[in-house]
């Protein structure tokens, strides 16, 4: 039900009345925003004014949410952005979203975080088992990826055995245990391949972005926090 603020005539106690959702309708959201704010004008309750802007701000931010997901929505199907072997999007469709996840960043103040993932003894894969070997078992760390994140998160592969999972609203402290939840289930299951039973297993990097991160830089960052924890874990 659609409502729309009357007129005060005197009865401070008087909330908002229905009124024909089809009209409301026709006349889209940004004028239903104006009508309202105009009738609260006239309004003496200040504690109903406070309690329909909290209202009116926030379905303001969400049909701007909606809005920016339309966008993504439509730049992803313009894009020749999926990767041929995984069915992942490619680096060109990651740039794309990582530039527009900044853009937000730095408008809202929200920021986020990158995880780089690798996939571990890739070479050895391909030298001992052949390269159909190794493409199974970029398809089944992509398969992973895939069904893992949420909603909002968003997943590539970048290059060769180089994966990308894009974190939004996700601090390191939040985005850790995630991945790491991630990469234990990869490696808890290996590739089955012909007669072969292939271990698979991932290293990752996180690094935290907000408005002001350079997006060349961020990969830097998260490559190196990879490498790092790739040494570590050969070194065990």
């Amino acid at each position: 039900m659609t409502y729309a603020m009357p007129a005060n005539d005197g009865q401070t106690s008087a909330w908002p009345q229905p009124v024909d959702e089809t009209a409301a309708a026709s006349d889209g959201f940004a004028s239903l925003v104006l009508r309202l704010r105009l009738a609260l004008r006239r309004d003496p309750d200040p504690r109903k004014r406070q309690l329909v802007e909290q209202i009116l701000t926030a379905a303001a931010e969400s049909e701007q949410r909606l809005a920016e997901q339309a966008d993504r929505i439509a730049e992803l199907e313009q894009l020749s952005g999926s990767d041929d072997l995984t069915g992942l999007p490619n680096r060109r469709a990651f740039d794309a979203v990582m530039a527009r996840e900044l853009a937000v960043a730095g408008r809202d103040g929200h920021g986020g975080t990158l995880a780089f993932l690798d996939l571990d003894r890739f070479k050895m894969i391909n030298d001992r088992h052949g390269h159909a070997a190794g493409d199974a078992a970029l398809c089944h760390v992509a398969q992973h990826l895939r069904t893992a994140p949420r909603a909002s998160d968003f997943v590539a592969r970048l290059h060769g055995d180089e994966f990308a999972l894009v974190l939004p609203g996700a601090t390191l402290d939040q985005a850790e245990p995630r991945v790491s939840a991630l990469a234990s289930r990869i490696e808890r299951q290996p590739l089955r391949f012909g007669d072969a039973l292939i271990p698979v297993s991932i290293s990752y990097g996180l690094a935290a972005y907000d408005g002001k991160t350079d997006q060349a830089a961020l990969l830097r960052l998260s490559d190196r926090a990879m490498y790092r924890r790739k040494r570590a874990r050969q070194g065990e």
